[in-house]
């Protein structure tokens, strides 16, 4: 059986994940006014994928700070 021990306590990893929720939307926001094949836009795109998969680690979810779907009126 393999036992896990937590690296951070309730208060830090909310901390951490309100961090990256910050770091994350900065990037995408930066991102937007990058060209399109670019480097650097490249790069931060990377790092979007790398903070996705740290929240998956912290939380399980791969998803935790992707906008919900947009609805259809009516449907």
């Amino acid at each position: 059986m393999v036992v896990r021990k937590r690296v951070f306590d309730e208060a830090e990893q909310a901390r951490l994940i309100e961090s990256l929720a910050q770091a994350r939307n900065a990037l995408v926001r930066a991102a937007e006014a990058m060209p399109r094949r670019s480097l650097a836009r490249a790069g931060a795109d990377q790092i979007v994928a790398n903070i996705d998969e740290l929240a998956f680690l912290l939380t399980g979810s791969r998803e935790r700070f992707w906008e919900p779907p947009h609805a259809t009126p009516g449907g």
